[in-house]
């Protein structure tokens, strides 16, 4: 059995796709979505249950934590301790390809973090996911459409070729076609002192370094 798909255009998302989706979404459905770096697999990340489907689909270990797409800082603000830096560094550089690990609030289930005291925050620079954590009021797992241990996906055809005969447990697939960019978001972790870099992407971690740098001298 095929997942449905609708196709979509980011500049310009269908409110009825969009709405559709969310209402899935809400009903802790996993809808498969486009962001910045690639496809996603998108569900209510305060629904155990549909983080639990997240990590079947991906045959993902529990062991290893699940970042969150939100639509804001302010409203990241609901899941981790936003500090002045993130507030800066989001300044520079959110929406876009920087995921924020920050100590996280009492909302967010410890199986989306693999029981660890901190959470990835991304604001992913696409209108499609953006417009779908808006709609349904909630932080949306932003972790890729693949297998795990097999490359981010970054067309609906890759994504189907990955899940095989698991594509069935996807409720919405959101095509918005081939994604040209084919870069990870970089992982920056702010929990720590000094912050660290957990995953080089897109974002120079050397440019981020010298913007925090900037931000505690000028402070």
């Amino acid at each position: 059995m095929k997942a449905k798909i609708e196709k979509i255009d980011a500049a310009n998302p269908d409110k009825d796709i969009l709405e559709q989706a969310g209402r899935l979404i809400n009903k802790g459905e996993v809808v498969v979505c486009p962001t910045d770096t690639g496809y996603a697999f998108s569900a209510n990340a305060l629904d155990t249950r549909a983080i639990a489907k997240v990590f079947h689909l991906k045959g993902r270990s529990y062991s290893n934590p699940i970042h969150v797409a939100v639509s804001s800082i302010d409203e990241a603000g609901k899941y981790a301790d936003i500090d002045a830096t993130a507030r800066f560094l989001a300044e520079h550089y959110l929406p876009g390809a920087l995921t924020l690990v920050l100590p996280k609030k009492e909302a967010v289930p410890s199986m989306l973090v693999a029981g660890l005291d901190t959470i990835g925050i991304r604001i992913p620079n696409n209108p499609v996911i953006l417009r779908l954590v808006e709609m349904t009021g909630h932080p949306l797992t932003t972790t890729s459409a693949n297998v795990s241990g097999k490359p981010a996906t970054y067309s609906v055809e890759e994504v189907e070729a990955q899940l095989g005969e698991n594509i069935r447990d996807v409720a919405l697939i959101l095509d918005q076609g081939p994604l040209k960019v084919r870069e990870l978001s970089t992982i920056v972790d702010l929990s720590v002192s000094p912050p660290q870099l957990i995953r080089q992407g897109r974002v120079s971690w050397l440019e981020v370094r010298e913007v925090i740098k900037r931000f505690q001298t000028s402070g």
